[in-house]
C-alpha cells in the first residue's frame, strides 16, 4: 500500500476536490509512471465520475485506493484503474441511480397525465444508465450484467470481503494508517436526505440523531456473497419523498399510502422549526412595516418641499452692460479678419 498518493478524491463527486480536470491535469503530469489515488467519497455526480473512470483507462496505470465509506459515484468513477485496493475497515456501497421528484400538488386528470409521462421519462432515463453503470461493474467483476442490476436495486454496503468476493476489488490492506469509517451527526444528516442507506456503523454515541435513526430507519441487512444470486428486495411503494423535512429532520421521511407517520421526537422537532420560522417571519414583517414608514415620512417631506414657495433675494445683477458674442460668433475677431483682406 502506497504512502504517497498523487491524488486524493474526497467529498462529493463533480465538487472541487473530486472533478475530472483537476484528475487529468494530475494523470497528465504523471503519464509516464503509476498514479495512486485515495478515494474516501460517498458520492455524487454521475457524469463527473464517468468522465474520471475513462480518464483512468485511458492512463492505463492507476491504483484506486479506498478508505471510509465509499458509496455511488465513487464507487463507478474508480472502474477504470488497473488496480483496486479497500482497506480493511472500509465500506462499499452501489446502488441505482436516483432522481428528485419534487411534485406534490393537487392536479386533475391532463395534469397527473402529464405528470405521470414525466416520471415514465425519467424513469427510462434512469434505468439506461442504470444498465450502462452495471455493465461497467460486471466488465470489472466478470459477473453478468443482470446480477450486478440486482445487487444494486438491494441498496445493501458490502463489506471489504464482500466486495472482494464480488470482485469490485482486487486486494484488501490493513494498514494502520488508513483512516476508518465514522458517521457523525452531519454526515448521517446527508446521507439520510439524499436516500443513501445507512452503514451498518453506530452514529456518534449520545446525540440527537443515533435516537432518531434507531427509531425511523430499518436495520441494515447483510449483502449477499458473490457466489449467492440476490434476491428481490420488497420496499413500500413511496408515493413523495419529503426532501426537506428529512434534511431538518436527518432522516428519511416519506409518504406512503397518502399517510405521513412521524415518531413523538420528530413531531416535537417540526414543531420547534414551525415557531422558529414563524418568529422569524413575524421579526422580517415588523422591520418592513417600519421601513415602509420611513419611507412614507420622507415622501410626505418631498411634497411639503413641492409646495413651498421657492427663496427670495434683494440680489439684482445687471448683465445688459456684457459683452456677449452675436449667436456665438465674436464679433470683433470677424471685423479685424474683414479689414485685413480689404487693400
Amino acid at each position: 500500500m502506497p504512502k504517497n498518493y498523487n491524488l486524493f478524491l474526497k467529498g462529493t463527486v463533480g465538487y472541487w476536490n473530486f472533478n475530472a480536470d483537476m484528475v487529468n491535469y494530475v494523470l497528465d503530469k504523471y503519464k509516464d509512471s503509476e498514479v495512486n489515488v485515495l478515494i474516501d467519497s460517498l458520492g455524487g455526480d454521475v457524469s463527473t465520475a464517468l468522465s474520471i473512470s475513462s480518464l483512468f483507462k485511458i492512463h492505463g496505470n492507476v491504483h484506486c485506493h479506498f478508505v471510509g465509506m465509499n458509496a455511488s459515484a465513487a464507487t463507478i468513477a474508480a472502474m477504470g484503474a488497473k488496480r483496486i485496493t479497500i482497506d480493511a475497515d472500509a465500506l462499499f456501497l452501489v446502488h441505482k441511480c436516483m432522481a428528485l421528484v419534487l411534485e406534490w400538488d393537487y392536479m386533475n386528470a391532463d395534469e397527473l397525465a402529464a405528470h405521470i409521462a414525466e416520471l415514465e421519462k425519467t424513469k427510462k432515463d434512469n434505468e439506461t444508465i442504470d444498465g450502462c453503470i452495471a455493465g461497467m461493474y460486471a466488465a470489472r467483476c466478470k459477473k453478468s450484467k443482470d446480477q450486478l442490476l440486482e445487487l444494486m436495486s438491494k441498496d445493501n454496503w458490502l463489506t471489504p470481503k464482500q466486495a472482494l468476493e464480488w470482485g469490485f476489488v482486487d486486494e484488501i490492506t490493513n494498514d494502520p494508517d488508513d483512516s476508518k469509517p465514522e458517521l457523525t451527526d452531519s454526515v448521517a444528516s446527508v446521507m439520510a436526505s439524499a436516500g443513501i442507506p445507512l452503514p451498518p456503523i453506530d452514529v456518534k454515541k449520545g446525540s440527537f440523531l443515533e435516537r432518531l435513526f434507531k427509531a425511523v430507519m430499518p436495520n441494515p441487512k447483510p449483502a449477499a456473497a458473490a457466489d449467492e444470486r440476490p434476491t428481490a428486495q420488497s420496499h413500500p411503494q413511496m408515493s413523495k419523498t419529503l426532501t426537506a423535512l428529512a434534511a431538518l429532520l436527518g432522516a428519511t421521511v416519506a409518504v406512503s399510502d397518502g399517510k405521513l407517520t412521524l415518531t413523538q421526537e420528530q413531531a416535537d422537532k417540526l414543531e420547534s422549526a414551525v415557531a422558529a420560522h414563524q418568529t422569524t417571519v413575524a421579526d422580517l414583517n415588523a422591520k418592513i412595516t417600519e421601513k415602509d414608514s420611513k419611507i412614507n415620512e420622507l415622501n410626505n417631506k418631498i411634497a411639503d418641499l413641492v409646495k413651498a414657495p421657492a427663496d427670495t433675494t434683494t440680489d439684482v445683477t445687471d448683465t445688459s452692460k456684457e459683452e456677449k458674442p452675436l449667436n456665438g460668433i465674436d464679433v470683433d475677431k470677424v471685423a479685424e479678419a474683414l479689414l485685413s483682406i480689404i487693400p
